[in-house]
């Protein structure tokens, strides 16, 4: 079935009534060091998008990998419309019907995109018909908004955002009756997000059933038919998405207030500047880029995906090679031009990437080590010999200070959830003593709960005299968390905005005024 194919008997209302589950949890129970799932019961009706929502570690991914063979229950079992189903690998799931697109990519940089979306379906033994897949990949990528990309790019030159369409797309063009997605929107843009639900509309009209996995709550309630609430490894609830709001979700998932204001500053140009950037251009940034952050400040860098925002800050980092312009920041009173990633580390610069689970995280590394890495000298001897103590007192205080949640730490990265590893990112410049953060994206992929306390923790720090520069793509978190925003459009920065004078309908409009 290609994406846009309609099955025979697609979803009209009465059908749906009197068929079987699409997918039926009946039980499931999981464990790992602690127990992760509890006696979950779900049932997800053919042709609906059933919206799974709960805060990290809630045991959201745990119970989509078991539905498709990536990890198997300790109690329970799954039905597939109406008959016994338990897959042990994805190919099996996928051989039936049920397909996973995953929070934490799995595309294959070295491979084109074609190669890429031919994998779930290809065996080793098979010929590549290359016209017939090239064509395959071009209908796939038109569905998710990416008509323009070549089935020939390298997936390795893709940004953040493509390479989750790409992967969206390879669900999509599996034609599974079955679609999970687990944070399918956590790097896309709100036009691309957008798109996106209106093809699973469309999918689950022609009869496929959709699991959405979100911390996204406005995009949960817009689009989905049914949503359920994990929470502590069990499902507290599961009504039609008309009957719920925003808070009612939050406070069953979380039991917090999801209102979050960053109290306002003085005058942000009475602040001496701390980051300076001037006629700044790089490979990927052609035009010269030019505007300060001051001390105490939280500037927002908004944008469109592929707008420029993410190369913006490797360039300031030294992570991209600058072909003109200059970065200067102020140390200790005196003005230094920065020139390398080494020299910005050692001058208080730290960064956090956009993609941590390719460029921040050492997954098979513990907390600690993740947490102290850059750091490795606040706790050793004078001849470079790590004193345990030294690191086991620094991680024990930055995880209080942050409240990150774990079972001690040397506990494995991987086993953590997105929020406490995002956290133990931001630790790992905390332990630098950096004053300048480059945060790009810094609450992608985290819970409620995860986001209002790393706001909160990035409000105390602005306030104890450090600057930070935040790339996201929510509008709402700059308007709530910035002093200032700075907009990019098309790799130029085209607007500034004090807080006082912001507007979402004028960023938007900045945002796109270079695509004209």
């Amino acid at each position: 079935m290609t994406p846009s194919a309609t099955p025979a008997n697609a979803a009209e209302p009465g059908n749906r009534e009197r068929r079987p589950p699409a997918i039926a949890a009946t039980g499931i129970c999981k464990s790992y060091a602690t127990e992760v799932l509890r006696n979950v019961d779900l049932r997800i009706a053919p042709g609906t998008i059933h919206g799974l929502v709960g805060e990290n570690g809630a045991g959201k991914s745990t119970l989509a990998k078991i539905m498709v063979g990536l990890e198997q229950s300790d109690a329970g079992s799954l039905s597939l419309a109406g008959a016994p189903y338990q897959p042990r690998s994805a190919a099996e799931s996928l051989k039936a019907g049920v397909a996973l697109c995953a929070q934490e990519l799995s595309l294959i940089d070295d491979l084109s995109i074609a190669d890429n979306l031919l994998l779930p379906t290809s065996s080793a033994q098979a010929r590549i018909r290359r016209k017939a897949a090239d064509e395959r990949a071009l209908q796939a990528l038109a569905l998710v908004g990416l008509a323009h990309a070549s089935p020939a790019t390298r997936v390795g030159r893709l940004s953040l955002a493509e390479k989750q369409l790409v992967e969206l797309a390879r669900a999509l063009a599996t034609g599974a009756s079955l679609l999970v997605l687990d944070e399918p929107t956590s790097a896309l843009t709100v036009p691309q997000s957008q798109r996106l639900h209106e093809v699973l509309r469309e999918q689950a009209n022609a009869g496929v059933a959709v699991i959405y996995i979100s911390h996204r709550l406005g995009d949960v309630l817009d689009l989905c038919d049914q949503i359920s609430v994990l929470r502590d490894g069990e499902v507290r609830l599961t009504r039609p998405s008309g009957e719920l709001s925003e808070a009612a979700l939050i406070r069953e998932m979380a039991g917090v207030d999801a209102d979050f204001e960053a109290s306002e500053r003085g005058p942000v140009a009475a602040m001496p500047v701390h980051l300076s950037v001037h006629d700044l251009r790089t490979a990927a940034l052609p035009h010269p880029i030019s505007f300060e952050c001051r001390r105490g400040e939280i500037l927002g860098i908004a944008g469109l995906a592929g707008s420029g925002r993410t190369e913006l800050l490797r360039a300031i980092f030294g992570l991209d090679k600058r072909l003109g312009g200059a970065v200067r920041l102020d140390v200790g009173g005196t003005s230094v031009e920065l020139k390398g990633t080494k020299q910005a580390i050692r001058c208080g610069v730290g960064l956090v990437a956009e993609d941590r689970a390719s460029e921040g995280v050492f997954q098979d590394q513990g907390l600690a080590f993740n947490v102290t890495v850059a750091g490795l000298r606040r706790i050793a001897n004078r001849t470079g010999r790590l004193i345990r103590s030294r690191e086991a007192s620094a991680v024990a205080g930055l995880v209080r200070e942050l409240r990150v949640k774990s079972d001690g730490i040397h506990q494995p990265m991987r086993t953590l959830s997105g929020g406490n590893q995002q956290k133990a990112m931001l630790g790992r410049w905390l332990h630098c003593d950096a004053q300048l953060l480059l945060l790009d994206e810094p609450t992608r992929g985290v819970d409620v709960a995860a986001k209002l306390a790393i706001h909160e923790e990035l409000v105390r720090l602005r306030d104890a005299g450090r600057s930070i520069v935040a790339v996201s793509s929510e509008l709402d978190e700059l308007a709530s968390l910035c002093d200032r925003i700075i907009v990019l459009s098309n790799r130029k920065l085209v607007r500034e905005f004090q807080r006082s004078e912001l507007c979402q309908e004028d960023v938007l409009a900045a945002a796109f005024s270079e695509y004209a």
